[in-house]
């Protein structure tokens, strides 16, 4: 049976660790940012509207780009949060996992989108506030702390007395991360908005990558066990990490083709990827008319 669940519905998950179907109650009217990235760098507004907030993500960066949006949680300074964050995306599991944790102590990380040739839009909700966004590619840059861009949340417009309508949209399927793997369709349809729920213990992400045609789960398994090739053919779009019970809208054209829907993040126990402890799903890309099961 096909599940629908309004904008609503996933605004609720972001306060609650269970879905428990589609809600009726209103949403805030949604507001949306425009983030072109460029070698350089990005430009962002200082300021948005509280409520559904869209990350619009364009990259002209060859590189791609994978935007994303925290909160430093009371009394942690931003450099401290960057120098954990480049401990982090180290490459030495020891050095990773020990960042890792430290970043998961330092901000509430409320998703965004990663975005290569391919634009990717993700809806999150924000509450007033300060936040930051950040292209997690640019952490080994010598100038990243200079390309972050604050980001300062405010509450609804002074003098509105007649409340907007409440945003709707209609999310045929939901990708869900949880400890024992994902929870996902084996078909999505391009150009369908995606709810991404987080119900792992610990920071995750939903990476959709596309792979040689003909890839099988074997394949994939023989890659992250290090005794096959390389099966992906491009590089990721989806949604960057986010903080445990949280949720998303990941909405993009992907041409229609075989992906692979993995998570490039270490388990913060073990120190290896997620996706090599099975982390990772074949996926189906359909056209955009193909109504999805």
């Amino acid at each position: 049976m096909k599940r629908r669940l309004r904008i609503s519905a996933f605004m609720a998950i972001l306060s609650a660790s269970t879905i428990a179907g589609p809600a009726r109650a209103e949403a805030a009217p949604a507001g949306a940012v425009d983030i072109t990235v460029t070698p350089s760098g990005f430009t962002a507004p200082a300021s948005v509207r509280a409520g559904a907030l869209t990350l619009n993500v364009r990259s002209q960066d060859p590189q791609g780009a994978w935007i994303g949006l925290v909160r430093l949680r009371p009394g942690v300074p931003l450099d401290l949060y960057l120098r954990h964050l480049a401990q982090a995306m180290d490459d030495d599991p020891r050095t990773s996992v020990a960042g890792g944790r430290a970043v998961a102590e330092d901000v509430v990380m409320l998703g965004g989108a990663a975005a290569g040739h391919i634009p990717a839009a993700v809806t999150t909700v924000v509450t007033p506030g300060r936040y930051h966004l950040v292209d997690f590619r640019d952490v080994r840059e010598p100038d990243f702390a200079q390309r972050v861009r604050p980001l300062r949340v405010v509450g609804s417009a002074a003098g509105s007395r007649t409340p907007s309508p409440p945003a709707v949209i209609t999310a045929p399927a939901v990708i869900t991360a949880t400890d024992s793997g994902f929870v996902a369709p084996r078909r999505l349809t391009s150009g369908a908005p995606v709810l991404v729920v987080n119900r792992s213990s610990q920071f995750n992400e939903a990476m959709l990558m596309p792979v040689r045609p003909g890839t099988t789960p074997a394949d994939l398994d023989a890659f992250f066990s290090g005794t096959g090739g390389y099966p992906f053919t491009a590089g990721p779009t989806g949604v960057v990490p986010m903080s445990p019970s949280r949720a998303a809208l990941l909405t993009t054209a992907l041409p229609p083709g075989e992906y692979a829907l993995v998570t490039w993040v270490r388990n913060l126990r073990t120190g290896r990827m997620l996706a090599q402890e099975g982390m990772r799903e074949p996926v189906t890309i359909a056209p955009a008319d193909t109504p999805i099961p």
